[in-house]
This record gives structure tokens, sequence and C-alpha cells, in this order.
């Protein structure tokens, strides 16, 4: 069997290495999200807004347009690539720290604007600009993380009324645009959130939550992190550390220090051909329906009337996505079975 061999899979091992987790730390002004984030290994700053003027020391890339940041992506996956392949022994960088999450999104938002030659998403065809915004934004994260680099994404805090089920409460969450949340949320091992607490002396000591609740967005993956640390790098590692090894404990997980690869590489010519692969055995289902008056409305609302899935090339792989994306929503719909 080529590729996928589910009767050769080992179970899954944690690691106590940081490489290839993820954290979204938002919060409090001054709080020490940026100060923290450049303690992680061999950080580099990829900065949208300036606000590490008073940190010494710090490898910092200023960012003025969602085509900067793909270019920085860029350099991090090849420097990932030749380790991969033998030619160095490390990356460069292994922390990647993105500041904030908020002005991210809006300079990827205007991107796919001008891609799509509008002033607003709203003015895309059936608004498919906002599910392009999603795609490219948790692309440009997920990218990251599946290379092997620890992902450090920072963002402010606000806090909101909430009305759920006729009640209403105040909820504390990051400001990054909802959509955004959503792609990293679902993305990230940690969501923390830094602020100021008062110690007995009088004094503020910086503090980050590491367990939510309805009023306050935080969270980890792995249930025996504190609810709340010193908002320091090493007592944050400390605490990932001695929840990993209480995992082990408790759970029975398999535990090492190594780093370990969750994600292989995926080619875009490889996205690109299953894809198109995937698209064709719908159209073909479609067609055996007698339905392909409406897979040709998706084709045509995506690439525009007339043009066709079999002319497109790897390069317009956003599109194609979108139509597969559509044309599994119809399949359900309509409840119609894809042999796989």
């Amino acid at each position: 069997m080529a590729g996928i061999d589910i009767f050769n899979l080992t179970p899954s091992t944690i690691s106590r290495d940081l490489s290839g987790k993820s954290f979204l730390i938002y919060g409090d002004k001054k709080s020490g999200k940026t100060s923290n984030a450049v303690k992680f290994p061999k950080p580099i700053l990829v900065v949208f807004e300036k606000g590490y003027n008073m940190l010494s020391g710090v490898m910092a890339q200023p960012i003025n347009k969602w085509k900067e940041t793909l270019d920085v992506k860029k350099q991090l996956l090849k420097d990932a690539k030749a380790v991969e392949d033998g030619d160095k022994s490390e990356t460069i960088f292994k922390t990647v720290i993105v500041d904030t999450a908020d002005l991210a999104y809006d300079m990827c938002e205007a991107y796919i604007l001008a891609k799509e030659g509008v002033d607003y998403l709203d003015e895309t065809e059936s608004k498919r600009g906002y599910k392009a915004v999603e795609r490219e934004y948790d692309a440009y994260f997920q990218d990251i993380v599946k290379a092997g680099y620890t992902l450090v994404v920072i963002s402010h805090s606000d806090t909101k009324q909430i009305k759920e089920n006729g009640e209403k409460y105040d909820r504390t969450q990051p400001t990054v645009d909802k959509r955004g949340l959503k792609v990293l949320a679902r993305l990230v091992d940690v969501i923390g959130y830094s602020t100021f607490e008062p110690t007995e002396s009088g004094e503020n000591r910086m503090v980050l939550y590491l367990r939510g609740s309805k009023e306050l967005e935080a969270g980890s993956r792995n249930k025996y992190m504190s609810a709340k640390i010193p908002f320091t790098y090493n007592a944050l590692l400390e605490d990932m550390q001695q929840a990993i090894d209480k995992l082990a404990k408790e759970d029975g997980a398999t535990v090492t220090d190594k780093p370990i690869e969750v994600y292989k590489e995926q080619s875009e010519v490889a996205d690109f051909k299953e894809t198109v692969a995937k698209i064709r055995k719908i159209a073909k289902a479609l067609n055996d329906q007698g339905m392909m008056d409406k897979y040709t409305a998706i084709t045509n609302k995506e690439l525009g009337k007339g043009k066709l899935v079999r002319d497109c090339d790897a390069t317009q792989i956003d599109l194609l996505m979108l139509i597969l994306d559509d044309l599994q929503d119809l399949i359900r719909e309509e409840g119609i079975l894809i042999e796989e």
C-alpha cells in the first residue's frame, strides 16, 4: 500500500521540547507579553506593531504589508527544509513571534481585498472573501508550526458584554478579529491571559491565566497545566513540563525530551493534485445524480463563467479549495455519499 498505512501506526509521543508547540498570549498593556515571548529559544520577532524599541538584542523583522509576511515565511520554511535535507544541523531561528495577531489579520484582509479588486469583503462574489481571508491567515500559522518552529502569537485584551440565553456577563478575550481568533483558537496548544495582580507588599506582579471560563478566554490542551502562574518564560516552561510529566504519571502517556515531527510536509503540487482529484470525484457523483447545474454554478462562482477546473494550475489552489469546500457542503446537504 502506497502512502498511508494505518496498520503500521505507532502510539503518539509527547515531547517536553517546545518545537512545534504554539501559544496565543494576550493581555493588558505592558503586562509582559513581548518581553517574555522573546525569551523563548532563538526567537525572531515578526513585528506588525512597533513595540520592541525597549528590548535589547532582539532579532526583529518589521512588517508593513502581508506580502512581507509571506517572504518571511518562505525563508523560514526554506531554512527548515535545509535541516530536513541534512544540509545543515539546525535552523537559524527556533521560535517565531507574531506581534500582533490583530494587525496581522488586518493586513491579511487588505491583501485579499487587493487580490479581489474590491474595497470590502462584502463586495466579493457570494462574500467568498471572508473564507479566503480565513484560509490565508490559517495557512500562514499552520505552515510555521508544521515546519517545526515554536509559535508565539501576541494580542491585546478587551472586555465585552456577552448576551447568552437571556443572561448578560462580561468576557475578557483577545482583540483580534473574531475570524482570526477562530483560526488561532483551533491551532494553538495554549491560550494565556496576562495581567497584573497586587502582592501582599502592595506591588503589582505579572501573572498568566491558563484556564478559562465563560468570563475569560484561556486554556490548554494539557489538563494538568496550572490555572494561574507568575508570568515569566521560565515559569511557563516549567509548568508545561510538569503538566507533561503528570500526563506520563497519571495517564500513562509516553514522553520524550526530543523534538517530534508531528506534521509531514505536503508540497503545493501534491495539494493541488489531491484537491483536483476530490473535485472530479464529486463532479462525477453529481453528474450521476443529474445535478451538474449545481456543480457549474459553484465553479462559475469561483473561477468565472465558462472557466473549468481542468484549466487551473497549482497557483490557483486557493480557488480550487474554495470550490471543494462548497461542493462538500452541497453533497452533505443533498445526502450524497462519496467513496474515499
